[in-house]
Parts: C-alpha cells; sequence; structure tokens
C-alpha cells in the first residue's frame, strides 16, 4: 500500500470514530422542555405610582414566549408592550430586559420563574440600584391557553 493510501484509511478511521462518539454523546441528550405559545397571566392590579407592567384593563393579562433551545422572548401585552429575554434550564426561567414605562423607562427588570406542570409562576423585580418607588417585586401566575400560537408580527 502506498503512502496516500495508508493516510486516506486512516483520516477515514478517525472520521468514523468521531461520528461515533458525536453520536453517542448524542443520545445521551435532552431538549428543555417545550414552552413557547400564548399563556394567560393571573395578575393582581397595582396600585404604585410606578408598576412593573401596566395593562390595559382586566381580563388583557397575556404572555406570549417564543423558544429557541432553552433561549425564551416573554412579550407580555400590557400597554407597554414589554418584551424580556430568559434562559429555561431544568423548569428554572432566568432573565432580563429593560422598562417601557415611561415612570421607569430604560431601568432594568430582573426575571424570574418556575414551570410546575402546565403553570408558570413568574415573578419581576427591579434590579438592585435601581431608586424607583414602591413595588419591589411583581409576581405572575401564567396557565397555557391551548390551541393558540404565536402573535402575529404583520406591522
Amino acid at each position: 500500500m502506498t503512502r496516500s493510501t495508508l493516510l486516506y484509511l486512516g483520516m477515514f478511521v478517525v472520521l468514523g470514530g468521531g461520528l461515533e462518539g458525536i453520536r453517542r454523546v448524542g443520545n445521551t441528550l435532552t431538549p428543555p422542555r417545550h414552552i413557547a405559545g400564548h399563556w394567560h397571566i393571573a395578575a393582581s392590579p397595582s396600585f404604585s405610582s410606578c408598576p412593573m407592567l401596566e395593562f390595559g384593563g382586566a381580563g388583557k393579562e397575556e404572555l406570549f414566549i417564543a423558544q429557541s433551545g432553552r433561549y425564551l422572548t416573554l412579550n407580555f401585552t400590557d400597554t407597554h408592550l414589554t418584551r424580556l429575554r430568559a434562559h429555561f434550564d431544568n423548569g428554572v426561567l432566568r432573565g432580563t430586559g429593560l422598562s417601557s414605562l415611561p415612570c421607569a423607562i430604560g431601568k432594568r427588570l430582573d426575571v424570574t420563574g418556575r414551570l410546575q406542570n402546565d403553570r408558570l409562576e413568574i415573578t419581576l423585580t427591579r434590579s438592585q440600584g435601581t431608586p424607583m418607588p414602591a413595588a419591589s417585586a411583581l409576581v405572575l401566575f401564567a396557565t397555557r391557553v391551548f390551541g393558540a400560537g404565536l402573535p402575529s408580527s404583520s406591522p
């Protein structure tokens, strides 16, 4: 056998071994739970002069979650269309975003949450060091709305 033939066969064996190793490791991985979609929020009314979220009226409290693997985008249907980015690992949600309320524009909001069965508990807090009045945390309970998709992105 020539040297080039041996080199070619050696590369083929290394390639095959690498692919087999990737396949074996890949079989042990599991994707994060799918939580994307439409959620209805149970939110208590806020009497703060600068709330975390400001909904237009009763029954308008909704959340649309877009998911790519463990990365989430939380789109609230509040009057200012608040959007937060988060990641989702082992049933726990963590993320951050900027407030769009006029009284707190540009101030950072932290989001944490936990998925239990088909119920999502979300806590919004203003970042430490943010001098804002009242409401240190807002706890929301969301239940999935089945048969509904993400909102259309038409202009």
